[in-house]
């Protein structure tokens, strides 16, 4: 398929019980799943009310029994929050309880106020990160985590489990970096990021023209085959007129700018407190909000200028509800797909991609 869609979700809660919440979640991604949605996402957040699922392998696992055909996983699982050895053998768990459907988001982490919380100096956070996943990724492919450590400790012990994918599930990556999109196109890892004016562009071109200098190279850090995702991660709202979906989507915008900013407010940090307002996001064409028509547009603008094969969608968030978030995506899937998927194969074409 030439562009997939994927849900990105972050649980901030806004109104009845966590228990709702994730009722209403799960019936969210099972509607996505019959709407044709190729990925549900969740993020991982900690000491903040932005996520009220602070172990996201747990709703993944629990979404691993009541979905069929979507691949489920983590964007991201913050690698210097966990023992390495118990992370391996989780991802190979949770790749058994979704038959071999698991998506394996990594990264260090964006706030240092969370890591804190978990013991974990913010200097330090990056090294973690990649020393774990050489561990775990080593661990997963062979078996046995076999490591002598330099900031992580030493391991000999072999896994309890494997994974049913092989190597190891597909590994996953966020950043607005062109170099780290460098570094994630020489892998074959998949890349999400953000149009940020335009600059997804020159992302775009840094990914497609590495990964083409390093598709047959043999020991590539992600075990896929054909080519991998490029994406644009950025919310969405839908609705029958502009005024409409603009008051919705400021509406839910300002309450998720609340929680992502909880912990450095605590901390009389507010530095951070432009990134995310709605008018900024809208501002930088980070948000997709409006009727259908528009919306479908604007997608299709961004893929001809970009080159993505892949849209991770924020659909429900802040305090947007289940019936709201729903219409949404049946919006997306009936009346914006069709032509992003065309757009998408035309312009990889273009590039010389492979569209499948």
């Amino acid at each position: 398929m030439s562009l997939e869609l994927g849900i990105f979700d972050s649980f901030d809660l806004a109104h009845g019980s966590v228990g709702e919440l994730l009722d209403d979640r799960f019936r969210f991604a099972q509607e996505v799943e019959r709407l044709g949605f190729a990925h549900y996402h969740v993020t991982e957040h900690h000491g903040t009310p932005l996520s009220v699922v602070p172990s996201p392998n747990l709703f993944v696992a629990a979404l691993s029994r009541i979905t069929s055909t979507l691949r489920i996983g983590t964007l991201v699982n913050v690698l210097p929050a966990y023992e390495p050895f118990r992370l391996a053998e989780e991802i190979a768990a949770l790749d058994q309880l979704s038959h071999g459907r698991l998506d394996f988001g990594v990264g260090p982490g964006v706030s240092p106020l969370e890591l804190g919380i978990l013991g974990v100096q913010g200097d330090q956070a990056r090294a973690i990160y990649e020393e774990t996943l050489t561990a775990v990724t080593t661990a997963l492919r062979t078996g046995r985590m076999k490591h002598q450590g330099t900031l992580l400790r030493d391991y000999d012990a072999a896994l309890s489990v494997l994974p049913v994918q092989s190597p190891y599930p597909q590994l996953w990556y966020a950043s607005g970096s062109a170099a780290t999109a460098e570094w994630a196109a020489s892998n074959g890892i998949n890349f999400v990021t953000r149009w940020e004016n335009g600059r997804v562009a020159e992302v775009g071109n840094t990914f497609w023209t590495t990964w083409e200098k390093h598709r047959a190279d043999e020991d590539r850090l992600n075990p896929i085959t054909g080519r991998p995702r490029l994406g644009i991660s950025s919310p969405v709202v839908v609705a029958g007129s502009r005024a409409e979906a603009e008051d919705l989507f400021h509406r839910a915008s300002d309450l998720f700018q609340q929680r992502i900013l909880h912990l450095w407010h605590e901390n009389d940090d507010h530095r951070l407190d432009s990134v995310f307002s709605a008018e900024k996001l809208l501002a930088k064409g980070n948000a997709f909000v409006g009727t259908a028509d528009s919306v479908r547009d604007e997608i299709v603008a961004q893929i001809e200028a970009s080159g993505i094969n892949y849209l991770e969608l924020s659909i429900i968030f802040g305090d947007i509800g289940l019936a709201e978030a729903t219409a949404t995506a049946r919006a997306v899937a009936e009346h914006v797909a069709p032509a992003a998927r065309d757009a998408a194969e035309k312009t990889l074409s273009l590039r010389g991609v492979p569209v499948a």
